[in-house]
Protein backbone atom coordinates (compact mmCIF):
# COMPACT_ATOMS: atom_id res chain seq x y z
CA UNK A 1 0.00 0.00 0.00
CA UNK A 2 1.74 3.31 -1.14
CA UNK A 3 1.81 5.92 1.72
CA UNK A 4 0.49 8.70 1.50
CA UNK A 5 2.72 11.98 1.87
CA UNK A 6 1.86 15.47 3.20
CA UNK A 7 3.94 18.28 2.20
CA UNK A 8 5.06 20.36 4.99
CA UNK A 9 3.15 23.27 4.90
CA UNK A 10 5.27 26.66 5.33
CA UNK A 11 5.26 29.00 7.89
CA UNK A 12 6.07 32.60 8.42
CA UNK A 13 8.24 33.80 11.84
CA UNK A 14 7.16 37.54 11.87
CA UNK A 15 9.29 37.74 14.94
CA UNK A 16 12.30 36.37 12.78
CA UNK A 17 11.37 38.85 9.69
CA UNK A 18 10.99 41.39 12.39
CA UNK A 19 14.97 41.26 14.11
CA UNK A 20 16.38 40.55 10.44
CA UNK A 21 14.81 43.84 9.52
CA UNK A 22 15.59 45.57 12.81
CA UNK A 23 19.21 44.49 12.31
CA UNK A 24 19.87 45.35 9.18
CA UNK A 25 18.47 48.92 9.35
CA UNK A 26 20.83 48.83 12.24
CA UNK A 27 23.81 48.02 9.70
CA UNK A 28 22.40 50.68 7.20
CA UNK A 29 22.26 53.30 10.08
CA UNK A 30 25.75 52.16 10.91
CA UNK A 31 26.89 53.06 7.52
CA UNK A 32 25.04 56.00 6.92
CA UNK A 33 27.42 57.38 10.10
CA UNK A 34 30.13 56.23 8.69
CA UNK A 35 29.61 57.68 4.91
CA UNK A 36 29.12 60.78 7.12
CA UNK A 37 32.59 60.90 8.49
CA UNK A 38 33.76 59.51 5.79
CA UNK A 39 35.23 56.78 6.33
CA UNK A 40 34.55 54.57 3.63
CA UNK A 41 37.16 52.02 3.79
CA UNK A 42 35.10 50.71 7.32
CA UNK A 43 32.37 49.89 5.27
CA UNK A 44 33.45 46.61 3.80
CA UNK A 45 33.34 45.14 7.54
CA UNK A 46 29.58 45.31 7.35
CA UNK A 47 29.09 43.55 4.37
CA UNK A 48 29.13 40.24 4.80
CA UNK A 49 25.95 40.46 6.99
CA UNK A 50 24.28 42.74 5.24
CA UNK A 51 25.25 40.04 2.80
CA UNK A 52 23.60 37.68 4.77
CA UNK A 53 20.78 39.56 5.99
CA UNK A 54 19.10 40.69 2.62
CA UNK A 55 19.16 37.09 1.34
CA UNK A 56 17.63 35.78 4.32
CA UNK A 57 15.07 38.40 4.34
CA UNK A 58 14.56 37.70 0.19
CA UNK A 59 14.14 33.90 1.41
CA UNK A 60 11.31 34.84 3.25
CA UNK A 61 10.07 36.84 0.34
CA UNK A 62 9.95 34.32 -1.91
CA UNK A 63 8.10 32.57 0.36
CA UNK A 64 5.43 34.81 0.70
CA UNK A 65 5.28 35.51 -2.88
CA UNK A 66 4.62 31.08 -3.20
CA UNK A 67 2.49 31.09 -0.48
CA UNK A 68 0.56 34.78 -0.14
CA UNK A 69 -2.18 32.96 2.28
CA UNK A 70 0.69 32.90 5.08
CA UNK A 71 0.27 36.58 5.17
CA UNK A 72 -3.98 36.28 6.47
CA UNK A 73 -2.17 34.19 9.64
CA UNK A 74 -0.20 36.76 10.94
CA UNK A 75 -1.68 38.15 14.21
CA UNK A 76 -2.48 41.96 13.81
CA UNK A 77 -0.02 42.59 16.41
CA UNK A 78 3.00 41.51 14.46
CA UNK A 79 1.59 43.26 11.59
CA UNK A 80 1.82 46.38 13.08
CA UNK A 81 5.27 45.54 14.28
CA UNK A 82 6.82 44.54 11.01
CA UNK A 83 5.39 47.72 9.88
CA UNK A 84 7.12 49.96 12.20
CA UNK A 85 10.40 47.69 11.84
CA UNK A 86 9.83 48.49 7.71
CA UNK A 87 8.72 52.15 8.30
CA UNK A 88 11.63 52.96 10.31
CA UNK A 89 13.93 50.63 7.77
CA UNK A 90 12.64 52.28 4.46
CA UNK A 91 14.01 56.06 6.43
CA UNK A 92 17.09 54.79 6.83
CA UNK A 93 17.19 53.53 3.30
CA UNK A 94 16.83 56.67 2.04
CA UNK A 95 19.54 58.47 4.27
CA UNK A 96 21.89 55.62 3.56
CA UNK A 97 21.16 55.84 -0.58
CA UNK A 98 21.44 59.76 -0.11
CA UNK A 99 24.78 59.53 1.48
CA UNK A 100 26.04 56.77 -0.89
CA UNK A 101 25.17 59.63 -3.83
CA UNK A 102 26.96 62.06 -1.85
CA UNK A 103 29.87 60.05 -0.99
CA UNK A 104 29.97 59.23 -4.57
CA UNK A 105 29.92 62.63 -6.15
CA UNK A 106 32.23 64.01 -3.15
CA UNK A 107 34.89 60.78 -4.69
CA UNK A 108 34.09 62.29 -8.31
CA UNK A 109 35.15 65.99 -7.44
CA UNK A 110 38.46 64.74 -5.69
CA UNK A 111 38.97 62.58 -8.79
CA UNK A 112 38.38 65.42 -11.15
CA UNK A 113 40.93 67.86 -9.07
CA UNK A 114 43.97 65.39 -8.83
CA UNK A 115 43.16 65.06 -12.67
CA UNK A 116 43.63 69.23 -12.89
CA UNK A 117 46.39 68.97 -10.94
CA UNK A 118 48.41 66.13 -12.57
CA UNK A 119 47.69 67.89 -16.01
CA UNK A 120 48.72 71.41 -15.21
CA UNK A 121 51.78 70.48 -12.95
CA UNK A 122 52.61 68.38 -16.05
CA UNK A 123 52.85 70.92 -18.21
CA UNK A 124 56.00 72.59 -19.91
CA UNK A 125 56.94 76.34 -20.68
CA UNK A 126 58.09 76.38 -24.30
CA UNK A 127 59.10 78.61 -27.10
CA UNK A 128 57.03 78.42 -30.15
CA UNK A 129 58.46 79.22 -33.65
CA UNK A 130 57.59 82.78 -32.82
CA UNK A 131 59.91 82.75 -30.13
CA UNK A 132 56.69 83.05 -27.87
CA UNK A 133 56.26 80.92 -24.63
CA UNK A 134 53.71 78.79 -23.96
CA UNK A 135 52.32 75.48 -21.95
CA UNK A 136 53.18 72.11 -23.65
CA UNK A 137 52.27 68.98 -22.25
CA UNK A 138 55.26 66.70 -21.74
CA UNK A 139 53.87 63.94 -23.58
CA UNK A 140 54.29 66.55 -26.71
CA UNK A 141 57.49 67.56 -25.61
CA UNK A 142 60.46 65.82 -27.94
CA UNK A 143 63.34 64.53 -25.46
CA UNK A 144 66.47 63.03 -26.43
CA UNK A 145 69.01 60.83 -24.23
CA UNK A 146 72.29 60.67 -24.29
CA UNK A 147 73.47 57.38 -22.70
CA UNK A 148 76.56 55.90 -22.62
CA UNK A 149 76.82 52.43 -21.11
Amino acid sequence: MAELRTAKIPEIKVQDIITLTARLAQLLAEEVDLLSEMKVSKIEALQQEKIFLTNALDAQRKMLDKHPHLLDTIPSQDKHDLQEVVHVFNNILEENHRKLLLAKEINHKIVQAITTVVKQSSLSRVYDDKGITGATPYSTLSVTLDKQV
